[in-house]
């Protein structure tokens, strides 16, 4: 019997063996399983990772445009300023023109009122002139001649 117990002792050990050997094989595939998922993360992480990097070289990419367009809409709007500094320049330049021209033009009214005052005097002292020269020729005529007594009175 020592040969039986020796193989019974044998195969004792042969089955602790493989249970030992079967739990590191259920702890090396719960490992295997834990590795697989996060090696799936890591590459779900990966891809995420490409995506941002191809979304940054996208706004990137957008706002150099932008930044051009920028750029250019400035130099735009400087030349539109200067221009208008110019235009507001010749503005300033025709309003002053324009009131030289209304201070012109009230000192030729001006002068036009005076000689309008002045051409009616004159025209009211030759009519005045004429009124006289008529009475007094009226009256030489009324004084002289021997029709004076026979003629009515005004």
């Amino acid at each position: 019997m020592p040969e039986e117990d020796k193989r019974a002792a044998g195969n004792g050990n042969l089955m602790e063996r493989v249970v030992e050997l079967q739990d590191e094989l259920l702890q090396s595939q719960e490992k295997n399983l834990l590795l697989s998922a996060q090696t799936r993360e890591l590459e779900r992480v990966a891809r995420d990772a490409e995506d941002m990097k191809a979304e940054l070289t996208a706004q990137t990419l957008l706002l150099t445009d932008k930044s051009r367009e920028n750029k250019h809409l400035h130099q735009e709007l400087s030349r539109v300023t200067g221009v208008l500094d110019v235009k507001l320049n010749e503005v300033e330049e025709l309003r002053a023109a324009v009131q030289e021209l209304q201070q012109q033009l009230k000192m030729r009214e001006s002068e036009r009122d005076l000689l309008a005052v002045m051409l009616n005097e004159a025209e009211n002292a030759q009519r005045r002139a004429e009124e006289t020269y008529i009475n007094e020729k009226d009256q030489q005529q009324n004084n002289a001649g021997w029709l004076r007594p026979f003629k009515p009175k005004k």
